[in-house]
C-alpha cells in the first residue's frame, strides 16, 4: 500500500506539471507545445536527479526552481510586494530560447583550457577567465565541474543569437536555462574577452568585459567544485583565481555637480545642453558615484527617454556602487508601465538588513510615454525624497534611514539615459 501511495503521489505531481504545461501552450502551435512538454519532462527529470544526488539539507545547494527576478532573502507577502525587483539582479522578462535544453553544439567542443584540483571554494573566490574569440566562433563555454563530472555552472555565449545561456547539469541531465539579462551582448568575434565568476553564499555573480552581467543561483553544492574548463572556439585562454572583498572592480563615473544658477543656464541652452544626442547616451545599467552626501536641498536630475516597448525601470539611491556585498538601498524608485492610457504604477521601497522593506505604491497619470523624452527629478528635503516628472510632483518617500549614507546612484531598465546631474543646495 505504501508503494502504491508513493506511485500515486509521484504520478499526480507529474500530471499536474504536464497539465500546467498544456495550459500554458493552449494557444500555441503543436511544435511549440511539444517543445514545452519536452522541457517540462526534462525539468522533472532534473529535479528528481537533484533530490537524489544533492539532498535539500546540503546548505550550499539551492532549489532548482530559480526565478529571473530574485531577492536573496524574500519577505512574506504581507510585508512586501513580490513585484519588488532586486537592484543587483534585475532582468527583463525572459524570452523563450530556441530549445530549453542546453546542448553545447559549438563547431569545436574541444576543451581548450583546464584548471584542476581547485581547493577552498568559498564566498569571495573569483575566477577570471580571459582569451580571444576566434573569427569562426559560433559559441563557447566556461564550466565549473564537480569531481563526479556534474556541472555547477555552465556559461555558454551563443554569438549568432547574441545571448548567453546559464545552466547546470546532473548525471547528463540539464536543468532549466536562464538567458535573460539587463546587459546588452558585448562579445564579438576576433576580439578579446574577460569573464569574472564570483562565488557568493547564494549564487554566482558573473561579470562580462568589465560589467556585471547577471547572477546564477546555486543549484549544486559550490564547495565541491574542483575543475574549471573552457571549451569551444576560443584561444589564448588564461585563468586566474583570487579572493575579492567587493565586486565588480570597475571604473565608475563621478556624477557632475552644478549650482542652481549653472543648471538653469545649461537648461536655457547658454551652456552645454543637458539633453545629449542619442549616440551619447550612458551605458546601461548605469552606476554613478556622488561627490558629496545627498542631503537636504540637493536634487538629482535624470534626463532620459522611455523605450518604445517599456516594461519598467528603476533608480536606486544606495550606500555603495558595488553589487556584492549587497548595498543598502535607501530609496528604490520603480515606475512600471503595465497600465494603459497613461496611468502607471509608481513603486517605492528600501532594502536594509538583507531584505526589502514595506513597499509603497500609487497609480498616477504621468508624462511617461513610449519613445518620449523626460526629465525626472529626485529632491532631498529634511524629511523625504520628493519625485517630480517634467516639473510635476508624482511621488514622495519618507526617509527610513539617514540620507547621508547615499554614495551611489544605480539606474536600470527600459529607458535611455542621456545625463545625470546633481544640483547643489542654495
Amino acid at each position: 500500500m505504501a508503494v502504491l501511495a508513493f506511485l500515486a503521489l509521484s504520478i499526480g505531481d507529474d500530471l499536474l506539471a504536464y497539465g500546467g504545461a498544456l495550459l500554458d501552450c493552449r494557444a500555441s502551435s503543436w511544435t511549440e507545445c511539444k517543445s514545452l512538454l519536452a522541457s517540462t519532462r526534462n525539468q522533472r527529470q532534473f529535479e528528481a536527479l537533484l533530490k537524489r544526488y544533492y539532498p535539500p539539507h546540503d546548505d550550499s545547494a539551492a532549489s532548482p526552481t530559480t526565478n529571473v527576478h530574485r531577492s536573496p532573502t524574500p519577505s512574506p507577502p504581507s510585508e512586501m510586494s513580490t513585484e519588488s525587483i532586486d537592484s543587483c539582479d534585475f532582468a527583463y522578462q525572459e524570452a523563450s530560447s530556441p530549445g530549453s535544453i542546453s546542448l553545447d553544439k559549438s563547431s569545436s567542443t574541444e576543451v581548450v583550457h583546464t584548471v584542476e584540483n581547485i581547493t577552498e571554494v568559498s564566498p569571495g573566490l573569483c575566477f577570471v577567465i580571459s582569451g580571444t574569440i576566434q573569427l569562426t566562433c559560433e559559441r563557447f563555454s566556461i564550466n565549473l565541474l564537480l569531481k563526479n563530472g556534474d556541472v555547477a555552472l555552465h556559461f555558454n555565449p551563443r554569438l549568432p543569437q547574441n545571448y548567453i545561456v546559464r545552466n547546470c547539469r546532473v548525471k547528463g541531465c540539464w536543468g532549466r536555462e536562464e538567458v535573460a539579462s539587463p546587459l546588452s551582448f558585448n562579445l564579438h568575434r576576433g576580439q578579446r574577452f574577460a569573464v569574472q565568476v564570483l562565488v557568493t553564499d547564494k549564487e554566482f555573480l558573473i561579470c562580462v568585459n568589465g560589467r556585471h552581467f547577471n547572477a546564477f543561483q546555486h543549484r549544486l553544492p559550490y564547495r565541491k567544485i574542483c575543475t574549471l574548463e573552457v571549451k569551444g572556439d576560443v584561444r589564448d585562454v588564461a585563468v586566474d583565481q583570487c579572493y575579492m572583498e567587493c565586486y565588480p572592480q570597475l571604473e565608475l563615473e563621478i556624477i557632475r555637480q552644478l549650482s542652481p544658477e549653472a543648471l538653469a543656464t545649461a537648461q536655457l541652452g547658454v551652456a552645454r545642453p543637458l539633453h545629449l544626442p542619442e549616440a551619447d547616451g550612458k551605458p546601461m545599467p548605469y552606476t554613478g558615484v556622488l561627490q558629496e552626501p545627498f542631503t537636504n536641498g540637493r536634487k538629482l536630475h535624470l534626463y532620459g527617454r522611455v523605450k518604445l516597448l517599456p516594461h519598467s525601470f528603476y533608480v536606486n539611491l544606495q550606500s555603495s556602487a558595488y553589487v556584492w556585498p549587497h548595498p543598502s538601498i535607501l530609496f528604490h524608485l520603480n515606475p512600471r508601465f503595465g497600465s494603459v492610457g497613461g496611468r502607471h504604477v509608481i513603486c517605492r521601497n528600501s532594502w536594509t538588513n538583507g531584505k526589502w522593506e514595506r513597499e509603497e505604491r500609487s497609480e498616477n497619470v504621468t508624462d511617461f510615454a513610449p519613445g518620449k523624452p523626460f526629465h525626472l527629478q529626485i529632491a532631498c528635503t529634511d524629511v523625504s525624497y520628493q519625485v517630480s516628472l517634467n516639473s510635476k510632483l508624482i511621488a514622495e518617500f519618507i526617509f527610513r534611514d539617514n540620507p547621508r549614507l547615499v554614495e551611489a546612484i544605480y539606474i536600470q531598465g527600459d529607458i535611455k539615459v542621456f545625463d545625470v546631474v546633481v544640483e547643489t543646495a542654495y
